[in-house]
């Protein structure tokens, strides 16, 4: 690689990396935050889901903008975004201003993400060196993945929850001015951009926000609370309403030629099950470790470091499994966390660590192997000219079902006021069935084109030269 090259790959690996640190940091200061912030387990939910929901609801217009105005010129003002909504966070006075904070947070995400890899698209001209770049930046979220609750803990046990936005402001300070130094401000794409389909986005984001709420707040005043039954019946009318316009539509969101395609469809709701499953479970076990484990931050971040851990010791039999095709390595993924959280079934609390780190390692091994598979099978499914949004799409899901997870799986865990075992373990039962369900879908997907095979192929040869 040459030094501009490096340096590209570091600013984009940094911006996507801050990204995915926050979705895993701010669960284990949950503890502090609602203790400071005298905030109860729906607050927290919100807290934890104004984030993600933002950021799943934008992903699909966030990569039209980007052809509209260059992946540099986004990438830099999701930077920017990013910076004001940590400075507001680390500000919060309440729990409503740092939900508001939150929300801020998820749009930066929505901008940094794609154009995080779009640039490594607009820089790296050598498809050898392109694959092996990406490969790094895939490998340093799987860094901030492990990082994310240790780091967490110890900045929280240190400095107090609010540094763990803090630590957002000098890597997106590094990240801009090495952008604004090594890219050109120039559009990377030659075609003419697409429009924007605004309608439809803010039907999308306030079916989303409806949704949620009727889920987060029935766990508080019961499913038969007006508001809840309104939140949930608006849902439902903006759901069908939407569909409805994206089958007449001339610009729908999703082209219908990937909405058509089984492998589409099937890998990006077995990533949606994925997370509703993972995210889930880390939500509320956090809340348990900490509330009636008595754990501290750092504590219940090291507590979770085998999932992380065991996530990345499989990349390398994940690589060669999904470039044989993706269907084995979801399937045998999934099953996989199915056991693993069967054995989170025994944790309560007086359960020794041996049985959450073993339920924790073996989903660690099942994610690791059915994350990358469902990516593959949607860059199976895409045509080169529809790769941008069908990875919008796959994110865009993964990022729904992890707001589900913590809503519904969340909600449940916490009816009473607290995390009771015996909650706990019938959401970790609903998470169980989701993965099961995640590893049936395996079987409408398709072996991969071979030149995602190849590219996959590449990837891997590429990682074991950069580790070596």
């Amino acid at each position: 690689m040459t030094r501009r090259e490096r340096l590209v790959l570091l600013a984009s690996t940094l911006g996507f990396s801050m990204v995915l640190l926050d979705t895993t940091v701010v669960n284990v200061a949950l503890g502090s935050i609602a203790h400071d912030l005298s905030a109860g387990p729906t607050t927290l939910e919100w807290i934890a889901n104004a984030y993600t929901l933002v950021f799943a609801g934008l992903l699909l217009s966030t990569g039209l903008a980007a052809d509209r105005l260059g992946a540099r010129a986004v990438f830099l003002a999701g930077l920017a975004t990013f910076a004001v909504g940590s400075v507001a966070a680390t500000l919060a006075p309440s729990a409503a201003a740092l939900i508001g904070a939150q929300a801020v947070l998820g749009v930066g995400a929505a901008l940094v993400l794609p154009t995080s890899l779009a640039l490594l698209s607009q820089v790296f001209v050598d498809p050898t060196r392109r694959v092996r770049a990406v490969g790094v930046w895939a490998a340093g979220s799987a860094v901030s993945f492990a990082a994310g609750p240790v780091l967490g803990g110890l900045l929280i046990q240190q400095a107090g929850w609010r540094s763990i936005f803090v630590i957002n402001l000098p890597l997106a300070a590094l990240a801009a001015a090495l952008v604004l130094t090594q890219v050109g401000p120039r559009v990377a794409e030659s075609r003419p951009p697409a429009p924007l389909n605004l309608v439809a986005q803010a039907a999308a984001v306030a079916m989303l926000l409806a949704l949620t709420f009727g889920l987060v707040e029935s766990g508080d005043t019961g499913w038969g609370s007006p508001r809840v039954v309104v939140a949930l019946a608006t849902a439902a009318v903006l759901a069908v309403a939407l569909v409805a316009r994206e089958r007449s539509s001339e610009r729908p969101l999703v082209p219908r030629e990937l909405v058509a395609d089984r492998r589409f469809t099937g890998a990006t709701a077995g990533g949606a099950l994925l997370n509703f499953a993972f995210y889930g479970e880390l939500f509320f076990l956090s809340l348990f470790l900490q509330q009636e484990r008595g754990l501290d931050a750092l504590q219940t971040g090291l507590a979770f470091l085998p999932q992380p851990l065991f996530f990345m010791a499989v990349a390398p039999i994940a690589g060669r499994m999904i470039a044989r095709g993706p269907r084995r390595p979801l399937a045998l993924g999934a099953a996989i966390a199915v056991v693993g959280s069967a054995i989170l079934l025994g944790v309560d609390g007086d359960s020794p660590y041996g049985v959450l780190m073993a339920g924790l390692a073996l989903n660690g091994i099942g994610g690791g192997l059915a994350i990358p598979a469902v990516t593959s099978a949607v860059m199976g499914a895409a045509p080169q000219a529809l790769a941008g949004i069908a990875s919008a799409s796959l994110n865009a899901g993964r990022q729904v079902g992890g707001v589900l997870g913590v809503a519904v799986l969340g909600g449940m865990a916490t009816a009473g006021g607290s995390v009771s075992p015996g909650a706990m373990h019938a959401a970790i039962v609903i998470a169980a069935a989701g993965l099961a369900l995640a590893s049936a879908l395996a079987y409408v997907l398709g072996p991969p084109r071979a030149a995602v095979a190849g590219k996959a192929a590449l990837a891997l040869r590429g990682s074991r030269s950069l580790s070596s």
